[in-house]
Protein backbone atom coordinates (compact mmCIF):
# COMPACT_ATOMS: atom_id res chain seq x y z
CA UNK A 1 0.00 0.00 0.00
CA UNK A 2 1.32 3.58 -0.92
CA UNK A 3 1.40 6.48 0.97
CA UNK A 4 -1.50 8.66 1.49
CA UNK A 5 0.79 11.82 1.44
CA UNK A 6 3.54 11.44 -0.90
CA UNK A 7 1.91 8.49 -2.87
CA UNK A 8 5.18 7.59 -3.66
CA UNK A 9 6.93 5.66 -0.80
CA UNK A 10 5.47 2.67 0.57
CA UNK A 11 2.77 2.93 3.67
CA UNK A 12 5.28 1.76 7.15
CA UNK A 13 2.86 3.03 9.74
CA UNK A 14 -0.67 2.10 9.80
CA UNK A 15 -2.93 4.71 12.30
CA UNK A 16 -6.16 3.50 13.48
CA UNK A 17 -8.57 5.63 15.86
CA UNK A 18 -12.28 5.02 17.07
CA UNK A 19 -13.40 8.33 16.22
CA UNK A 20 -17.32 9.15 17.33
CA UNK A 21 -17.66 5.36 17.45
CA UNK A 22 -16.36 4.55 13.62
CA UNK A 23 -12.85 3.30 12.82
CA UNK A 24 -10.57 6.05 11.12
CA UNK A 25 -7.41 5.20 9.08
CA UNK A 26 -4.38 6.41 7.68
CA UNK A 27 -1.48 5.17 5.70
CA UNK A 28 1.78 6.86 5.80
CA UNK A 29 5.33 6.50 5.17
CA UNK A 30 8.27 7.08 7.74
CA UNK A 31 9.16 10.41 5.73
CA UNK A 32 5.83 11.69 5.63
CA UNK A 33 4.57 10.68 9.01
CA UNK A 34 7.54 12.88 10.56
CA UNK A 35 6.16 15.93 8.45
CA UNK A 36 3.34 15.74 10.25
CA UNK A 37 5.08 16.55 13.29
CA UNK A 38 2.85 17.35 16.60
CA UNK A 39 4.75 14.67 19.20
CA UNK A 40 5.28 11.77 18.46
CA UNK A 41 2.96 9.75 15.87
CA UNK A 42 3.93 6.11 16.97
CA UNK A 43 2.55 7.34 20.23
CA UNK A 44 -0.45 8.05 19.45
CA UNK A 45 -3.14 10.10 16.76
CA UNK A 46 -4.70 13.24 17.86
CA UNK A 47 -7.55 13.63 15.81
CA UNK A 48 -11.13 15.40 17.22
CA UNK A 49 -13.99 15.79 14.71
CA UNK A 50 -16.33 13.76 12.05
CA UNK A 51 -15.14 10.49 10.72
CA UNK A 52 -16.40 12.43 7.13
CA UNK A 53 -13.98 15.03 7.83
CA UNK A 54 -11.00 12.96 8.44
CA UNK A 55 -11.51 11.05 5.21
CA UNK A 56 -11.92 14.30 3.34
CA UNK A 57 -8.63 16.16 4.29
CA UNK A 58 -6.07 15.84 1.60
CA UNK A 59 -3.09 14.64 3.22
CA UNK A 60 -1.40 15.43 0.00
CA UNK A 61 -1.03 18.89 1.35
CA UNK A 62 0.87 18.45 4.47
CA UNK A 63 4.63 19.05 4.06
CA UNK A 64 3.97 21.13 0.91
CA UNK A 65 3.89 17.73 -1.28
CA UNK A 66 0.44 18.34 -3.11
CA UNK A 67 0.46 15.39 -5.58
CA UNK A 68 -0.80 17.53 -9.06
CA UNK A 69 -1.78 15.75 -12.45
CA UNK A 70 1.68 15.74 -15.14
CA UNK A 71 -0.55 16.86 -18.12
CA UNK A 72 -2.68 19.92 -16.45
CA UNK A 73 -1.24 20.79 -13.16
CA UNK A 74 -4.62 19.90 -11.20
CA UNK A 75 -4.52 19.19 -7.42
CA UNK A 76 -7.43 16.79 -6.16
CA UNK A 77 -8.02 19.99 -4.47
CA UNK A 78 -8.40 21.99 -7.49
CA UNK A 79 -10.92 19.12 -8.60
CA UNK A 80 -13.54 19.46 -5.76
CA UNK A 81 -13.67 23.35 -6.11
CA UNK A 82 -14.21 22.77 -9.80
CA UNK A 83 -16.38 19.56 -9.40
CA UNK A 84 -14.39 18.66 -12.63
CA UNK A 85 -10.89 17.21 -13.60
CA UNK A 86 -8.66 19.42 -15.56
CA UNK A 87 -7.43 16.41 -18.27
CA UNK A 88 -7.89 12.82 -18.80
CA UNK A 89 -5.03 12.01 -17.09
CA UNK A 90 -6.46 13.01 -13.67
CA UNK A 91 -8.63 10.17 -13.61
CA UNK A 92 -5.62 7.89 -13.35
CA UNK A 93 -3.83 10.14 -11.24
CA UNK A 94 -6.55 10.46 -8.50
CA UNK A 95 -8.02 7.56 -9.30
CA UNK A 96 -8.60 6.14 -5.91
CA UNK A 97 -10.00 9.51 -4.06
CA UNK A 98 -11.95 9.75 -7.44
CA UNK A 99 -13.73 6.22 -7.60
CA UNK A 100 -15.64 6.31 -4.72
CA UNK A 101 -17.95 9.49 -5.95
CA UNK A 102 -17.99 7.87 -9.03
CA UNK A 103 -19.44 4.58 -7.97
CA UNK A 104 -22.13 7.09 -6.20
CA UNK A 105 -22.91 8.52 -9.45
CA UNK A 106 -23.35 5.79 -11.74
CA UNK A 107 -23.57 2.60 -9.35
CA UNK A 108 -21.11 0.51 -10.63
CA UNK A 109 -17.47 1.35 -11.37
CA UNK A 110 -16.61 -1.04 -13.95
CA UNK A 111 -16.10 -0.22 -18.08
CA UNK A 112 -17.22 -3.24 -19.97
CA UNK A 113 -16.43 -2.60 -23.71
CA UNK A 114 -19.30 -4.46 -26.17
CA UNK A 115 -18.85 -6.64 -29.07
CA UNK A 116 -17.43 -4.41 -32.30
CA UNK A 117 -20.63 -3.08 -34.48
CA UNK A 118 -20.61 -4.21 -38.34
CA UNK A 119 -18.53 -1.83 -40.42
CA UNK A 120 -20.48 1.08 -41.68
CA UNK A 121 -20.01 4.16 -43.42
CA UNK A 122 -21.95 7.28 -44.54
CA UNK A 123 -24.74 6.89 -47.01
CA UNK A 124 -24.07 8.77 -49.94
CA UNK A 125 -25.38 12.41 -49.32
CA UNK A 126 -29.62 12.33 -49.97
CA UNK A 127 -32.84 13.41 -48.23
CA UNK A 128 -32.44 14.68 -44.13
CA UNK A 129 -33.10 11.64 -41.86
CA UNK A 130 -36.44 13.29 -40.74
CA UNK A 131 -38.18 13.00 -44.53
CA UNK A 132 -36.62 9.16 -44.75
CA UNK A 133 -38.69 6.30 -44.04
CA UNK A 134 -37.60 3.09 -42.89
CA UNK A 135 -39.00 0.46 -40.56
CA UNK A 136 -41.47 1.60 -37.70
CA UNK A 137 -41.36 5.08 -39.56
CA UNK A 138 -45.34 5.58 -38.53
CA UNK A 139 -44.43 5.74 -35.19
CA UNK A 140 -39.90 5.85 -34.87
CA UNK A 141 -39.26 9.07 -36.44
CA UNK A 142 -35.10 8.29 -36.44
CA UNK A 143 -32.50 6.93 -33.93
CA UNK A 144 -29.26 8.67 -33.04
CA UNK A 145 -25.62 8.16 -31.24
CA UNK A 146 -23.78 10.44 -29.57
CA UNK A 147 -19.96 9.52 -28.85
CA UNK A 148 -17.99 11.30 -26.41
CA UNK A 149 -14.58 11.25 -26.20
CA UNK A 150 -11.07 12.80 -25.43
CA UNK A 151 -7.45 13.32 -26.83
CA UNK A 152 -5.09 11.44 -24.43
CA UNK A 153 -2.01 13.54 -22.55
CA UNK A 154 -4.15 17.41 -23.26
CA UNK A 155 -6.17 19.26 -20.91
CA UNK A 156 -9.99 19.47 -21.16
CA UNK A 157 -11.02 22.42 -23.16
CA UNK A 158 -11.81 24.11 -20.54
CA UNK A 159 -7.98 24.74 -19.63
CA UNK A 160 -6.58 24.99 -23.51
CA UNK A 161 -6.34 28.82 -25.06
CA UNK A 162 -8.06 29.47 -28.46
CA UNK A 163 -4.83 28.89 -30.42
CA UNK A 164 -3.96 25.25 -29.06
CA UNK A 165 -8.25 24.41 -29.62
CA UNK A 166 -7.63 25.59 -33.33
CA UNK A 167 -4.89 23.02 -33.35
CA UNK A 168 -6.33 20.66 -31.82
CA UNK A 169 -9.66 20.98 -34.28
CA UNK A 170 -8.02 21.31 -37.16
CA UNK A 171 -5.95 17.83 -36.44
CA UNK A 172 -9.13 16.16 -35.63
CA UNK A 173 -11.25 16.87 -39.00
CA UNK A 174 -7.62 15.70 -40.78
CA UNK A 175 -7.67 11.98 -38.83
CA UNK A 176 -10.79 11.74 -40.43
CA UNK A 177 -9.46 11.16 -43.62
CA UNK A 178 -12.33 10.41 -46.72
CA UNK A 179 -14.95 10.61 -43.70
CA UNK A 180 -14.29 14.31 -43.82
CA UNK A 181 -15.84 14.45 -47.41
CA UNK A 182 -19.25 16.36 -47.37
CA UNK A 183 -19.08 17.61 -43.98
CA UNK A 184 -19.47 21.90 -44.19
CA UNK A 185 -17.55 23.69 -40.86
CA UNK A 186 -18.85 26.32 -39.08
CA UNK A 187 -17.66 28.47 -36.39
CA UNK A 188 -20.52 29.39 -33.84
CA UNK A 189 -18.96 33.00 -32.63
CA UNK A 190 -19.83 33.83 -36.11
CA UNK A 191 -23.17 32.42 -36.46
CA UNK A 192 -26.51 34.25 -35.42
CA UNK A 193 -27.87 33.01 -31.75
CA UNK A 194 -30.99 32.15 -33.46
CA UNK A 195 -28.50 30.07 -36.35
CA UNK A 196 -27.02 27.98 -33.45
CA UNK A 197 -30.06 27.42 -31.50
CA UNK A 198 -32.17 26.24 -35.09
CA UNK A 199 -28.67 23.87 -35.56
CA UNK A 200 -30.92 22.09 -31.76
CA UNK A 201 -34.10 22.48 -32.96
CA UNK A 202 -33.35 20.53 -35.45
CA UNK A 203 -31.46 17.69 -33.39
CA UNK A 204 -28.17 18.70 -35.22
CA UNK A 205 -26.45 19.31 -32.17
CA UNK A 206 -26.93 19.52 -28.07
CA UNK A 207 -28.79 22.25 -26.80
CA UNK A 208 -25.54 22.68 -24.39
CA UNK A 209 -23.62 23.21 -27.83
CA UNK A 210 -25.62 25.94 -28.50
CA UNK A 211 -23.98 28.16 -25.96
CA UNK A 212 -20.22 26.98 -26.66
CA UNK A 213 -17.12 28.70 -25.63
CA UNK A 214 -15.22 30.51 -27.93
CA UNK A 215 -12.90 27.93 -30.28
CA UNK A 216 -15.70 25.35 -30.98
CA UNK A 217 -16.13 24.55 -34.03
CA UNK A 218 -19.15 22.63 -36.18
CA UNK A 219 -18.95 20.07 -38.78
CA UNK A 220 -21.74 18.47 -40.36
CA UNK A 221 -23.18 17.29 -43.06
CA UNK A 222 -25.84 18.61 -45.37
CA UNK A 223 -28.36 15.88 -44.91
CA UNK A 224 -27.47 16.41 -41.37
CA UNK A 225 -26.87 12.49 -40.66
CA UNK A 226 -23.49 13.36 -39.20
CA UNK A 227 -22.43 15.93 -36.87
CA UNK A 228 -19.15 16.45 -34.76
CA UNK A 229 -18.98 19.13 -32.28
CA UNK A 230 -15.41 19.52 -31.42
CA UNK A 231 -13.16 21.93 -28.09
CA UNK A 232 -16.95 22.74 -26.33
CA UNK A 233 -16.76 20.75 -23.25
CA UNK A 234 -14.94 18.08 -24.28
CA UNK A 235 -12.73 17.78 -27.28
CA UNK A 236 -14.70 15.61 -29.52
CA UNK A 237 -18.54 14.75 -29.96
CA UNK A 238 -19.68 12.75 -32.43
CA UNK A 239 -23.59 12.50 -33.39
CA UNK A 240 -24.98 10.49 -36.11
CA UNK A 241 -28.56 9.76 -37.15
CA UNK A 242 -31.00 7.41 -39.26
CA UNK A 243 -34.28 6.95 -39.65
CA UNK A 244 -36.67 4.43 -38.59
CA UNK A 245 -35.68 2.60 -35.70
CA UNK A 246 -31.96 1.76 -35.56
CA UNK A 247 -29.50 2.94 -33.05
CA UNK A 248 -27.17 0.39 -33.50
CA UNK A 249 -26.63 1.54 -37.60
CA UNK A 250 -26.59 5.68 -35.40
CA UNK A 251 -23.51 3.52 -33.32
CA UNK A 252 -21.95 1.76 -35.81
CA UNK A 253 -21.33 5.14 -38.44
CA UNK A 254 -20.73 7.73 -35.23
CA UNK A 255 -17.64 4.77 -33.96
CA UNK A 256 -16.28 4.64 -37.87
CA UNK A 257 -15.90 8.45 -36.90
CA UNK A 258 -14.22 7.75 -33.34
CA UNK A 259 -12.02 5.21 -34.57
CA UNK A 260 -10.91 7.00 -37.49
CA UNK A 261 -9.48 9.96 -34.98
CA UNK A 262 -8.47 7.28 -32.37
CA UNK A 263 -5.75 5.89 -35.00
CA UNK A 264 -4.53 9.14 -35.90
CA UNK A 265 -4.12 10.57 -32.03
CA UNK A 266 -5.04 7.72 -29.70
CA UNK A 267 -8.27 8.96 -27.50
CA UNK A 268 -8.11 9.00 -23.78
CA UNK A 269 -9.56 5.50 -22.45
CA UNK A 270 -9.08 3.56 -19.37
CA UNK A 271 -9.18 -0.01 -19.21
CA UNK A 272 -11.51 0.27 -15.87
CA UNK A 273 -13.71 3.51 -16.15
CA UNK A 274 -13.92 3.73 -19.93
CA UNK A 275 -13.75 6.67 -22.28
CA UNK A 276 -12.48 9.86 -19.82
CA UNK A 277 -14.60 12.91 -20.72
CA UNK A 278 -14.80 16.05 -18.24
CA UNK A 279 -17.89 14.85 -16.94
CA UNK A 280 -17.65 11.97 -14.76
CA UNK A 281 -21.07 11.24 -15.44
CA UNK A 282 -20.27 10.60 -18.78
CA UNK A 283 -17.40 7.91 -18.12
CA UNK A 284 -17.48 4.41 -19.30
CA UNK A 285 -19.15 4.00 -23.34
CA UNK A 286 -19.22 7.59 -23.70
CA UNK A 287 -22.73 6.72 -25.23
CA UNK A 288 -25.82 8.44 -25.65
CA UNK A 289 -28.08 6.67 -27.49
CA UNK A 290 -31.35 7.94 -28.67
CA UNK A 291 -34.84 7.37 -30.35
CA UNK A 292 -37.30 9.77 -31.77
CA UNK A 293 -41.06 8.62 -31.15
CA UNK A 294 -44.54 10.07 -31.42
CA UNK A 295 -46.55 8.89 -29.37
CA UNK A 296 -49.77 10.54 -29.51
CA UNK A 297 -52.03 7.93 -27.92
CA UNK A 298 -50.26 7.16 -25.27
CA UNK A 299 -49.32 10.87 -24.72
CA UNK A 300 -53.15 12.32 -24.90
CA UNK A 301 -54.61 9.04 -22.38
CA UNK A 302 -51.84 10.36 -19.76
CA UNK A 303 -50.06 6.69 -20.25
CA UNK A 304 -46.94 8.00 -20.24
CA UNK A 305 -45.84 9.22 -16.80
CA UNK A 306 -46.41 5.17 -15.34
CA UNK A 307 -44.14 4.11 -18.20
CA UNK A 308 -41.71 6.88 -17.52
CA UNK A 309 -41.40 5.60 -13.98
CA UNK A 310 -40.44 2.30 -15.02
CA UNK A 311 -37.89 3.51 -17.70
CA UNK A 312 -35.97 5.11 -15.42
CA UNK A 313 -35.09 1.49 -13.68
CA UNK A 314 -33.87 0.47 -16.85
CA UNK A 315 -31.20 3.08 -17.09
CA UNK A 316 -33.13 4.93 -19.54
CA UNK A 317 -35.32 7.85 -19.54
CA UNK A 318 -37.79 9.54 -21.74
CA UNK A 319 -38.31 13.76 -22.44
CA UNK A 320 -40.33 15.59 -24.52
CA UNK A 321 -38.72 16.64 -28.12
CA UNK A 322 -37.77 19.88 -27.67
CA UNK A 323 -38.98 20.42 -23.89
CA UNK A 324 -37.77 19.07 -20.58
CA UNK A 325 -39.65 16.54 -18.72
CA UNK A 326 -42.94 15.12 -20.65
CA UNK A 327 -45.03 18.38 -20.35
CA UNK A 328 -44.02 19.52 -24.01
CA UNK A 329 -46.76 19.71 -27.14
CA UNK A 330 -46.13 17.71 -29.98
CA UNK A 331 -46.25 14.43 -28.82
CA UNK A 332 -42.81 13.78 -29.33
CA UNK A 333 -40.71 12.17 -27.10
CA UNK A 334 -37.29 10.81 -26.96
CA UNK A 335 -35.92 8.00 -25.06
CA UNK A 336 -32.37 7.93 -24.27
CA UNK A 337 -30.26 5.63 -22.40
CA UNK A 338 -28.72 7.21 -18.98
CA UNK A 339 -26.21 4.20 -18.16
CA UNK A 340 -22.66 4.25 -19.32
CA UNK A 341 -20.76 2.52 -17.18
CA UNK A 342 -21.17 -1.47 -16.03
CA UNK A 343 -23.19 -1.90 -19.17
CA UNK A 344 -21.35 -2.01 -22.97
CA UNK A 345 -22.40 -0.37 -25.85
CA UNK A 346 -24.33 -3.18 -27.39
CA UNK A 347 -26.19 -3.64 -23.94
CA UNK A 348 -27.47 -0.42 -23.96
CA UNK A 349 -28.62 -0.16 -27.35
CA UNK A 350 -30.55 -3.44 -26.90
CA UNK A 351 -32.29 -2.51 -24.04
CA UNK A 352 -33.06 0.92 -25.49
CA UNK A 353 -34.38 -1.10 -28.68
CA UNK A 354 -36.28 -3.17 -26.46
CA UNK A 355 -37.98 -0.88 -25.03
CA UNK A 356 -38.90 1.39 -27.74
CA UNK A 357 -40.47 -1.74 -29.17
CA UNK A 358 -42.51 -2.00 -26.11
CA UNK A 359 -43.81 1.67 -26.28
CA UNK A 360 -44.61 1.03 -29.87
CA UNK A 361 -46.62 -2.28 -29.51
CA UNK A 362 -48.25 0.01 -26.69
CA UNK A 363 -49.45 2.69 -28.85
CA UNK A 364 -50.46 0.68 -31.41
CA UNK A 365 -52.85 -1.29 -29.32
CA UNK A 366 -54.06 2.10 -27.94
CA UNK A 367 -54.58 3.67 -30.87
CA UNK A 368 -56.67 1.14 -32.38
CA UNK A 369 -60.23 1.79 -30.37
CA UNK A 370 -58.77 5.39 -29.91
CA UNK A 371 -59.16 6.49 -33.84
CA UNK A 372 -62.50 4.78 -34.13
CA UNK A 373 -63.92 7.77 -31.38
CA UNK A 374 -65.84 10.49 -33.22
CA UNK A 375 -64.69 12.84 -31.18
CA UNK A 376 -61.06 11.73 -32.21
CA UNK A 377 -61.64 12.46 -35.73
CA UNK A 378 -62.87 15.69 -35.05
CA UNK A 379 -59.81 16.83 -33.56
CA UNK A 380 -58.08 15.85 -36.77
CA UNK A 381 -60.47 17.37 -39.38
CA UNK A 382 -60.01 20.91 -37.38
CA UNK A 383 -56.11 20.24 -37.12
CA UNK A 384 -55.93 19.45 -40.46
CA UNK A 385 -58.32 22.62 -41.08
CA UNK A 386 -56.62 25.10 -38.82
CA UNK A 387 -53.38 24.36 -40.82
CA UNK A 388 -54.33 24.84 -44.40
CA UNK A 389 -55.89 27.80 -43.29
CA UNK A 390 -54.44 29.52 -40.65
CA UNK A 391 -52.91 33.13 -41.41
CA UNK A 392 -50.78 33.14 -37.80
CA UNK A 393 -49.62 29.89 -36.40
CA UNK A 394 -47.57 30.18 -33.27
CA UNK A 395 -45.22 26.85 -32.99
CA UNK A 396 -47.22 25.12 -30.25
CA UNK A 397 -50.31 25.48 -32.16
CA UNK A 398 -48.10 24.29 -35.06
CA UNK A 399 -46.61 21.23 -32.77
CA UNK A 400 -50.49 20.28 -31.43
CA UNK A 401 -52.37 19.99 -34.77
CA UNK A 402 -49.09 18.46 -36.75
CA UNK A 403 -49.64 15.74 -34.15
CA UNK A 404 -53.47 14.99 -34.76
CA UNK A 405 -53.02 15.25 -38.18
CA UNK A 406 -50.10 13.07 -38.15
CA UNK A 407 -52.12 10.44 -36.48
CA UNK A 408 -54.81 11.24 -38.89
CA UNK A 409 -52.50 10.06 -41.49
CA UNK A 410 -50.91 7.32 -40.10
CA UNK A 411 -54.16 5.33 -39.81
CA UNK A 412 -56.12 7.03 -42.88
CA UNK A 413 -58.35 9.49 -41.41
CA UNK A 414 -56.32 12.52 -42.90
CA UNK A 415 -54.64 12.91 -46.50
CA UNK A 416 -51.10 14.01 -45.24
CA UNK A 417 -47.63 13.45 -46.33
CA UNK A 418 -45.92 11.76 -43.00
CA UNK A 419 -42.17 13.10 -44.05
CA UNK A 420 -43.32 16.34 -44.46
CA UNK A 421 -45.17 16.90 -41.26
CA UNK A 422 -41.79 15.26 -39.72
CA UNK A 423 -39.74 18.01 -41.65
CA UNK A 424 -42.22 20.88 -40.51
CA UNK A 425 -41.89 19.25 -37.06
CA UNK A 426 -37.77 20.00 -37.19
CA UNK A 427 -38.09 22.70 -39.38
CA UNK A 428 -41.22 25.04 -38.13
CA UNK A 429 -39.44 25.50 -34.31
CA UNK A 430 -38.94 29.72 -33.60
CA UNK A 431 -35.41 30.02 -34.36
CA UNK A 432 -35.30 27.95 -37.40
CA UNK A 433 -38.35 29.96 -39.09
CA UNK A 434 -35.82 33.05 -38.08
CA UNK A 435 -33.05 31.11 -39.69
CA UNK A 436 -34.91 30.95 -42.81
CA UNK A 437 -35.84 34.43 -43.24
CA UNK A 438 -32.37 34.92 -42.49
CA UNK A 439 -33.39 38.12 -39.71
CA UNK A 440 -34.83 37.83 -36.27
CA UNK A 441 -38.63 38.48 -36.85
CA UNK A 442 -40.86 39.60 -34.01
CA UNK A 443 -43.75 36.65 -33.05
CA UNK A 444 -46.26 38.04 -35.59
CA UNK A 445 -43.96 37.71 -38.48
CA UNK A 446 -42.52 34.42 -36.92
CA UNK A 447 -45.79 33.37 -37.18
CA UNK A 448 -46.95 34.79 -40.28
CA UNK A 449 -44.25 33.31 -41.97
CA UNK A 450 -44.78 29.37 -40.42
CA UNK A 451 -48.17 30.04 -41.11
CA UNK A 452 -47.59 30.54 -45.32
CA UNK A 453 -44.71 28.06 -44.89
CA UNK A 454 -46.91 25.05 -43.42
CA UNK A 455 -49.55 25.89 -45.99
CA UNK A 456 -47.00 25.94 -48.97
CA UNK A 457 -45.19 22.51 -47.80
CA UNK A 458 -48.10 20.60 -46.42
CA UNK A 459 -50.97 21.66 -48.96
CA UNK A 460 -49.44 23.11 -51.79
CA UNK A 461 -51.10 26.42 -50.80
Amino acid sequence: MLCQNCHTNDAGIHLRRIVNGEAAEVHLCADCARALGQGNLLGGFAFTGRLSDLLSTDFSAIGNRVVRCEVCGFSFDDIVRSSRPGCPNCYRVFYDKLLPSIQKMHGRALYRAGAEPKAAKPEPAGEKWYREQKNHSDIVLGSAALLTANVDGIPFPARLTLAQKNVLNRKILQALGDLAQGLTTADPANLYPYETVSLAERNLISPEFASAREGAILAFSQDEKRCLMLSDEDHIKIRAAVAGLAPENAFAIAKAHRDAINAAMPLAISPKLGYLNQSPAGLGTGLTASVVMHLPVLSKTGALPALASIISKLGLSVSGLGGSGLAVTGDMFRISNTLTLGLSEEEAISNLKSFCLQLETKERAAAEAYVEDITVQDRIHRANAMLSGAMLLTSAEMNEALSWVRLGAVYGIAKCDIPTINELIFTMQPASVNTLAGAKLTAPERDALRAKLVREKLFGA
